[in-house]
């Protein structure tokens, strides 16, 4: 073969990878979580270098408090509410096979977008300096009394790294739209790689502007990242079709009436969520020193497995929940929904029991590497003490991103907004509440003699010990675990009940093999704790594995003996890897210059 020839087999091939369709569930699932697990890894990565840069230092707390504020409204407008409606009414005109429709609405809908968001991102790097004194005024009212009082020049840098990161919005939020474009295409991979790129401009930012520019270098590689977010979909989209049109802007066509209908009750559920975000940024930034930053990084750690497996689901069966009820195929629906969740709890609920249990040498091994790391002891075991909390949302969080987008599917936005404010109240309330009581735990104390003892849940003071952060972990663990029980009940009448053996019996089979799975993995851990070295690296390394292999082996048998339905997800994944090693490389080596590449889809 000729270099120009090579050159032209990778060139169709490349395409045929970034464009490919994927059809089922369960390959579009597989697909994202592959990408999504490379993209996690690089965010742990970012977390790694961060901890090693900074550790749990003030001028982090600062840039988390800077970040909140751009990240709010851009988790309102776009992830949530537009990027949500946007799906069902262009998947709806691509069903009805009306492409030139689609094409000029989506150019409407970018173009006010874009407008939208432009406007909100120059009037935060205006008001900056108003929003930076609002936010430090908030974490003032509830600040301990043991924390020294906020300095001007806090406020000063909040402002400057502030208008910085409102710059990403823009950027990022109109890359989200192309989001939307592709997945409604089914082209997945690319939406993923996405991700992969905006966590290396953020790795660029660490270490190579930060050096120079301090703090303000990772605002800098946030904005760089977002640039690549847009650069690497941009092509896909020109690909399927898309051609830019800056003259066609129409807010009167019906589908952008439909859009703010389906948008603005998803708008208002988001309101009340983020303002949840806001408030727990300020409590934390209220803590000792480090508590936000300590915070954003545990709830990192406990969402890699939400993104990787439940978000992957949730953003895989979407299309498809959105077409079966297009075509009022409503038993197809549940049936989908019901296998949706069931896979996802099937490969959650053992990731779940291995961080609650693991959660200490997680955050050492993630976190803490190197001799030279300014991450230190009493760091890892603040991380670790918010991770024990945050993780009990793992399962809740990942189903929740599948039931919300099953009434988006039925194109019911009011229900699960209704749903989130009630949580939201019930979740500030309580994360107020419970800071106070974890606030009096004392420093070296018994976890679950604390939480059993009543004394501290009627007794206050104004003096926290760094025990106070825990109770926003355990606040929104409450809210979430509620949340989803809710959702399912009402989701449940809608359709008129789940197969019990289908819906039900599976869920019973994994919470089994579940707690099964804690009991021997947690006695394992225990007794090789006191076998281990824990104070050296190796040995925790060996700790940390052997007693997930013990504990993932108990998981896989119970499932085995229970006949889990779902365990079937194992054995086809394995017989993919061994088929691509085996059987398709060989394929591909011996039909070499003798079939054609194939087209995008096949």
């Amino acid at each position: 073969m000729t270099i120009r020839s090579i050159f032209t087999s990778f060139q169709k091939n490349g395409t045929s990878f970034f464009v490919k369709r994927q059809n089922t569930i369960v390959s579009a699932a597989f697909v994202i979580m592959a990408v999504t697990i490379i993209s996690k890894f690089l965010g742990l990565f970012k977390l790694t270098l961060l901890a090693n840069f900074f550790g749990l230092s003030r001028s982090l707390d600062i840039f988390y408090a800077a970040d909140s504020i751009p990240q709010i409204f851009f988790n309102i407008l776009i992830v949530g509410a537009f990027n949500t409606a946007l799906i069902p009414i262009l998947g709806e005109l691509i069903y009805k096979r009306k492409s030139k429709s689609m094409w000029r609405i989506f150019n409407s809908f970018l173009n006010i977008f874009a407008i939208i968001l432009l406007v909100i991102g120059i009037l935060g790097i205006l008001f900056a300096r108003e929003v930076a004194e609002l936010f430090v005024y908030f974490s003032s009212l509830y600040r301990s009394s043991a924390i020294p009082n906020f300095q001007p020049s806090d406020i000063s840098t909040l402002a400057s790294l502030m208008q910085i990161l409102f710059i990403s919005p823009i950027i990022l939020g109109v890359s989200f739209i192309f989001s939307s474009l592709l997945q409604v295409y089914k082209r997945f991979l690319v939406t993923q790689i996405a991700t992969i790129v905006y966590n290396l401009g953020f790795i660029i930012g660490i270490l190579f502007f930060s050096p120079f520019l301090g703090i303000y270098g990772l605002c800098w590689g946030i904005v760089l990242g977002s640039v690549f977010h847009l650069l690497v979909q941009f092509p896909v989209a020109r690909y399927l079709g898309f051609s830019y049109k800056s003259k066609v802007v129409n807010l009167k066509n019906k589908y952008m009436k439909e859009l703010v209908t389906l948008s603005l009750p998803r708008f208002l559920g988001l309101v009340f969520s983020q303002l949840a975000y806001f408030v727990e940024s300020f409590i934390a930034f209220s803590l000792v020193p480090g508590s936000l930053t300590a915070f954003n990084w545990a709830t990192s750690l406990y969402l890699f497995p939400v993104a990787i497996i439940g978000w992957s689901f949730a953003q895989a069966s979407f299309p498809t929940l959105t077409d079966e009820y297009s075509g009022n195929m409503m038993e197809a629906f549940k049936k989908t929904l019901s296998k949706t969740i069931n896979q996802t709890l099937f490969l959650l609920i053992p990731i779940f029991v291995i961080i609650l249990i693991l959660r200490l040498p997680i955050v050492r091994l993630i976190l803490g590497p190197g001799s030279n790391s300014q991450f230190g002891w009493n760091d890892t075991i603040l991380t670790s003490w918010i991770l024990l909390f945050l993780s009990l949302s793992i399962i809740g969080q990942a189903l929740l991103s599948i039931l919300i987008r099953a009434f988006y599917s039925l194109k019911d936005t009011k229900t699960p907004v209704i749903v989130e404010m009630l949580s939201f109240v019930l979740n500030i309330l309580l994360a107020l509440y419970f800071v106070r009581v974890f606030g009096n735990f004392p420093v070296v104390s018994s976890t679950i003699g604390n939480l059993l003892n009543i004394h501290y849940y009627i007794t206050f003071n104004s003096k926290f010990t760094w025990k106070a952060i825990g109770g926003l972990g355990f606040a929104s663990a409450i809210a979430v675990t509620l949340n989803v029980l809710v959702l399912v009940y009402i989701l449940a009448k809608k359709l008129n009940g789940f197969s019990f053996s289908e819906f039900y019996s599976p869920i019973l089979k994994k919470l089994f093999s579940g707690i099964f799975m804690s009991v021997i993995m947690y006695s394992i851990y225990k007794l090789l704790s006191d076998i281990f070295n824990t104070s050296r690296t190796i040995d925790v390394i060996f700790l940390f594995i052997l007693t997930i292999y013990v504990g993932v082996s108990a998981y896989l048998i119970s499932a085995f003996i229970l006949n889990d339905p779902d365990l079937d997800l194992v054995t086809r994944a394995i017989l993919t890897i061994k088929d691509f090693i085996y059987g398709k490389r060989l394929k591909m080596l011996n039909s070499v210059d003798q079939s054609d590449p194939g087209t995008p889809d096949s």
